[in-house]
C-alpha cells in the first residue's frame, strides 16, 4: 500500500505532463512560434519543469522507502500518513524549485515570431548557473541519495545471504540486477539531457547534429516517466518474495493479529500484521 501511493504519485506527475504536451508539440510543429498567450506559456513550462523535478524527487525517495521496508521492515515509520506527507513535500519542494522558471518564463518577439522562453536578465550568465541549478538539484543528488540507498539494500541482502546460505543466492543475483538496472536507466534517460545542457552553455551557434543530439535527450527524459512503473514493478516483486515470508503461528487456536518477518540479515522479529506485505 505504502509503494502503491509513490507510484500514484508519479502517475499523476505523468498525467499533469501529458496535459500540457499537446502545447509542446504545437510550438515545435511551428518552428517554436507560441500562439496560446503569456499565461499558457508560464503554465505549460512550469508544469513542464516542475514535472521533472516531481518525477526525480519521487522515484529518489522511494528509493529510500525501500531500503527501509527491507532492512527495516518493522519500521513505525512506514505508514500511510507519513508517506503522504513525505509525497506531499516533493510535489511542494518541485514547485519550489520552479520558482526562477515562473519570474522569468514569458512570451518574447523575435523575428516578428511570439516564443515561449525564459529570459533571464544577464543572459548567458545567469543561464549558466540557472543548468547548474537545475542539474545538482534535479539529477546530481537524486543520482547519489539513489546509488546509496540501493549499495546499502544490496549490502544488507547479501548479509542475509551469508547467513541462510544457499537457497536465497539466486534471488540475491536477481536483486542485483534489479537494483543495477534502475540505476543505469535513471542515467541513461538523465545523462544525455544533463550533459548536453551543460555543453550548451558554451556553444554560441548549435549545429545540426547538436540540435538533434539535444530533441533526442529531452525525447529520454520523458521516456523516464513511461518505463518507472515497469522498473518499480520488477523491483516491488523481487523484493516482495523475500520480506513477505510468513510463519504460520497457529497452534491449533485461531492466530493472532502478530506475524513473524524475516529481516534483511537473516534474523526474525514478531511484528504486528498491518506492518506485514500491505505496507511493501
Amino acid at each position: 500500500m505504502v509503494s502503491d501511493i509513490y507510484v500514484l504519485n508519479l502517475a499523476i506527475a505523468d498525467m499533469l505532463f501529458l496535459l500540457v504536451m499537446p502545447f509542446t508539440i504545437h510550438q515545435l510543429v511551428r518552428d517554436r512560434q507560441w500562439v496560446f498567450g503569456n499565461a499558457m506559456c508560464k503554465a505549460v513550462m512550469v508544469v513542464d519543469v516542475s514535472n521533472q523535478f516531481t518525477t526525480v524527487g519521487i522515484v529518489t525517495v522511494l528509493c529510500i522507502d525501500r531500503y527501509v521496508a527491507i532492512v527495516h521492515p518493522t519500521s513505525e515509520k512506514r505508514t500511510i500518513q507519513w508517506t503522504m506527507v513525505i509525497n506531499g513535500m516533493v510535489w511542494v519542494g518541485s514547485f519550489l524549485l520552479t520558482v526562477p522558471v515562473m519570474m522569468y518564463t514569458h512570451t518574447v518577439k523575435k523575428k516578428q515570431v511570439e516564443m515561449c522562453i525564459m529570459d533571464l536578465p544577464q543572459g548567458a550568465q545567469d543561464m549558466y548557473w540557472y543548468t547548474i541549478y537545475q542539474s545538482t538539484f534535479g539529477f546530481i543528488i537524486p543520482l547519489v541519495i539513489i546509488s546509496t540507498f540501493y549499495s546499502l539494500t544490496l549490502y544488507h541482502v547479501f548479509r542475509s545471504v551469508r547467513r541462510v546460505k544457499r537457497k536465497q543466492s539466486v534471488w540475491a543475483k536477481r536483486a542485483t540486477k534489479t537494483v543495477l538496472m534502475v540505476i543505469a536507466i535513471f542515467l541513461v534517460c538523465w545523462s544525455p539531457y544533463h550533459v548536453i545542457q551543460v555543453i550548451n552553455l558554451s556553444i554560441r551557434s548549435p549545429t545540426n547534429t547538436f540540435v538533434y543530439a539535444y530533441n533526442i535527450s529531452i525525447c529520454l527524459c520523458y521516456s523516464h516517466s513511461c518505463i518507472n512503473p515497469l522498473t518499480l514493478l520488477i523491483f516491488a516483486q523481487n523484493y516482495r518474495e523475500r520480506i513477505c515470508r510468513r510463519r504460520d503461528l497457529r497452534s491449533g487456536q485461531q492466530s493472532s493479529s502478530k506475524t513473524t518477518v524475516v529481516k534483511a540479515d537473516g534474523s526474525t522479529v514478531t511484528a504486528d500484521t498491518n506492518y506485514r506485505c500491505a505496507l511493501v
